[in-house]
């Protein structure tokens, strides 16, 4: 019983520090119109289902820092959101654009 009691403490421990770090950027979070006239470089996504409910928060940082950093990847100056995560869903869906 004491080993059970520790192993799920120690799960507990290790799942609250599973977070996704957001990269360091400067991209502006923008309408669709705002970046019409800038070149699409492809989707953003990310998404956390482990972090729901109660969690939801932590969950939608995560979610929303694995976005934000393939945007990083793809040398964005603007990401353009469809989707802002959801308690249930933790989803951030966008485009991804490089403005000048």
């Amino acid at each position: 019983m004491k080993i059970a009691t520790i192993s799920m403490a120690l799960i507990g421990t290790l799942a609250m520090t599973a977070c996704t770090t957001m990269q360091t950027n400067s991209i502006i979070e923008a309408t669709d119109q705002q970046v019409r006239a800038c070149k699409l470089l492809g989707p953003v996504n990310g998404s956390d289902a482990i972090f729901v409910g109660l969690s939801a928060s932590i969950g939608s940082k995560n979610a929303k820092a694995q976005a934000m950093n393939e945007a990083v990847r793809l040398s964005a100056t603007h990401v353009a959101w469809s989707i802002m995560g959801t308690t249930m869903t933790n989803e951030w869906v966008g485009k991804a654009y490089r403005c000048k």
